[in-house]
């Protein structure tokens, strides 16, 4: 599992037994998004990508999209079902308007879609990652209370690995949350001295209280994880 430095974005790779999956594709210029994510790919000899999800189409999720898909050919593209004007090279499309399980040997992606349609951040889609070794959440841009409306209509396994809510904010990343998952390691994608002021100390602290180890992109740079 990488987190992508792609500065205040979000770009996540997933991989296991084989198969390359990529959640969202935006940062601090879509450029810098779309060339980190390709020549991550290929340095590793990828060309091609097993499937994308879009959380939300927020430019700092999806600014990168395209471009990137210009370069890397993609099988499956997840996208949240509400209109967007971008038109995205895939050779299958799906619009998560319920929640969906991609199966791969021993690995399940689920993803849970919102319980009511929308562009806003709370709808945004989340993911579970679930292979033999690691569990990871990923809840894109939504607060505590798209986090609580989660936990209400999806049975959450304990995860070893949660990537904080929207970059970092305070109003992520709920204690609901995090008293239900009991994550292991939360990793942080934010950009260098952002404005926003993330990830804020409000959010920093709920992570210490409840014993999670914290990685972050603004400080370390990508962030690698493998079991």
């Amino acid at each position: 599992f990488t987190v992508l430095d792609v500065g205040q974005g979000q770009c996540l790779l997933l991989q296991t037994e084989g198969k390359n999956y990529l959640v969202d594709c935006g940062g601090s210029s879509d450029a810098l998004a779309a060339d980190t994510a390709a020549e991550t790919l290929l340095s590793q000899g990828i060309s091609g990508l097993d499937g994308l999800i879009l959380t939300h189409y927020d430019r700092d999720h999806a600014g990168g999209i395209g471009n990137l898909l210009s370069r890397v050919d993609t099988g499956l593209l997840i996208l949240p079902p509400v209109p967007s004007e971008d038109t995205y090279p895939a050779r299958q499309v799906i619009y998560a308007r319920e929640d969906l399980c991609v199966t791969s040997g021993n690995t399940e992606i689920r993803i849970f879609a919102a319980p009511i349609s929308g562009e806003d951040n709370e709808n945004s889609l989340c993911i579970l990652f679930d292979t033999e070794n690691c569990d990871i959440l990923i809840t894109g841009d939504r607060d505590g209370f798209g986090e609580r409306s989660l936990l209400r209509n999806a049975a959450l396994p304990d995860v070893d690995v949660l990537v904080a809510g929207h970059h970092g904010s305070k109003y992520a990343t709920c204690d609901e949350l995090l008293a239900a998952v009991r994550p292991e390691i939360v990793c942080i994608s934010a950009g260098r001295n952002n404005v926003f002021g993330h990830p804020a100390p409000e959010l920093l602290q709920r992570l210490e209280t409840y014993g999670c180890t914290v990685y972050r992109t603004d400080l370390q740079g990508d962030i690698l994880i493998r079991r």
